[in-house]
């Protein structure tokens, strides 16, 4: 949890996640949803001068915009994987008046190294999909408004959810990506 005060996120404690959720492996093809279906995306040269600075002011930006969380109440879920190794899950965080999630984020559990970002955020009503990845000459930060309407994201979901990439040994993923779709 250090690693995430560093990012400028609180962990809240106590919170439950609701049954019908997108499941944070469906997430992990939002990279491929066009913008057809909605995607809005900000893409940084890796060579930017003001890499760090842009990065935090576009991945800001979005989540504003397209409502991970709002001016009031800063609460979010974050995709993290669990001490577990069972995959990831969502957990509330809050944003706090300081942070850097591009920076010290990216540096910790929100990516690779400074200005290299690997997340996924999703609004507490699951309705609004916040990514960012790093490509090999840029970094990408995108928002998704209702991804249970992505065709993309629904295809990969029926994949899993057919239980065909469930493994023996390992939680199986297809009852989440099922309920998720039956919810939606």
């Amino acid at each position: 949890m250090d690693s995430l005060a560093a990012a400028g996120l609180l962990f809240i404690d106590g919170w439950t996640e609701p049954e019908g959720l997108i499941p944070p492996v469906v997430t992990g093809l939002a990279t491929s949803c066009p913008a057809s279906e909605g995607r809005v995306e900000a893409m940084l040269d890796v060579l930017e001068p003001q890499l760090h600075e842009r990065a935090n002011a576009d991945w800001y930006r979005l989540a504003v915009e397209g409502g991970l969380f709002s001016e009031t109440d800063r609460r979010f879920l974050l995709a993290m994987d669990t001490a577990e190794d069972d995959g990831a899950h969502w957990f509330c965080v809050e944003l706090q008046d300081e942070w850097d999630i591009m920076g010290a984020g990216a540096a910790g559990p929100l990516g690779s190294a400074p200005c290299r970002p690997e997340f996924r955020m999703l609004s507490l009503d699951g309705n609004v999909l916040l990514f960012a990845t790093t490509w090999e000459h840029a970094i990408s930060t995108s928002v998704l408004k209702a991804p249970h309407r992505s065709q993309v994201l629904r295809r990969w979901a029926e994949d899993l959810a057919s239980g065909s990439l469930d493994y023996p040994d390992e939680p199986p993923l297809s009852p989440a990506a099922r309920r998720w779709l039956d919810a939606h």
